[in-house]
């Protein structure tokens, strides 16, 4: 007959070792996925149908789809900045030669000339809007033309699909110094000279808000990206990003990035590649992998 002492001990052991099944998965985990990744932010602005000469913020569609196409063969895989916040915050995994790929400004062409591509190639990219050109074609208010930007509604079943997410570039500090006077430029989020700590840090505030609302609203996704106007910033900017809910902010400093898992602060200032029509050929996967280790 079964000691029924025994029984119930074998009975709290076996329940115990359940328990602790993901646990030591959890652990394995942690210290099997390595502390640091490699990661490059790629960085483009307009896509133009035919070549471009002589614009190092302009590309064309064609030569868009071959970078893109050139990442695939050469063994690199796109990620988010969801994927990157994962990793760093629970150390999910990465794939080899992880990629990120970031439009600045929210042109209409991302949407009409980019995004198709992206996703036939699977592939996904975080477009950083600006508030104030929000499904216009013209500066500020103004009737001086601009590039056209897309509009929330034109942008919504692109980020359903996965293929685009939407990051911050300020709703009304990215300005164009030629169209503005003295009294009302300010070159990106810096302070000006003639402004005080508290009336700064309000107007960074204000702008942070007004932009963040209209996404949040507007597409229902939460906003953990910042591209600076202009890679502009400091130590200040860069603390009250972080204390209002920004997991990432990205600059236009050329490089690649080193994130650790279990520090989010590897996850700002990051570095990008600017990425411009002639960067084809042995010369692109050269600039690709010149950043590797």
């Amino acid at each position: 007959m079964t000691n029924p002492t025994r029984k119930k001990r074998l009975l709290i052991f076996l329940m115990a070792v359940f328990l602790l099944i993901p646990a030591i998965f959890l652990v394995y985990g942690l210290f099997s996925t390595p502390r640091y990744r490699d990661v490059l932010v790629l960085m483009y602005h307009d896509i133009q149908v035919e070549p471009v000469v002589d614009d190092p913020w302009t590309i064309s569609q064609d030569v868009f789809r071959y970078q893109m196409e050139t990442l695939q063969r050469e063994g690199f895989t796109v990620v988010s900045f969801d994927d990157l916040i994962a990793f760093v915050d629970h150390g999910e995994p990465l794939p080899a030669r992880p990629v990120v790929i970031t439009f600045d400004d929210g042109y209409q062409s991302n949407l009409d000339l980019a995004a198709p591509i992206l996703e036939e190639l699977g592939m996904s990219a975080l477009i950083s809007m600006m508030g104030t050109r929000i499904g216009n074609a013209t500066y500020r208010g103004t009737d001086i033309p601009a590039t056209p930007t897309f509009s929330f509604e034109g942008v919504s079943p692109w980020v359903q699909r996965g293929v685009i997410q939407i990051g911050h570039h300020s709703y009304d500090m990215h300005m164009v110094e030629q169209f503005e006077t003295p009294e009302t430029f300010r070159h990106g989020v810096l302070q000006r000279e003639d402004e005080s700590d508290e009336a700064w840090r309000a107007a960074f505030f204000h702008d942070f808000e007004s932009l963040r609302v209209k996404i949040e609203e507007s597409l229902g996704t939460e906003v953990l990206v910042y591209a600076y106007p202009y890679g502009r910033y400091n130590e200040y900017t860069e603390a009250m990003l972080r204390d209002w809910g920004i997991r990432v902010t990205l600059t236009t400093n050329f490089g690649s990035n080193v994130i650790e898992r279990g520090n989010p602060n590897s996850l700002f200032g990051l570095n990008r590649l600017n990425m411009y029509e002639e960067l084809v050929g042995e010369y692109l996967i050269e600039r690709l992998r010149q950043f590797e280790r």
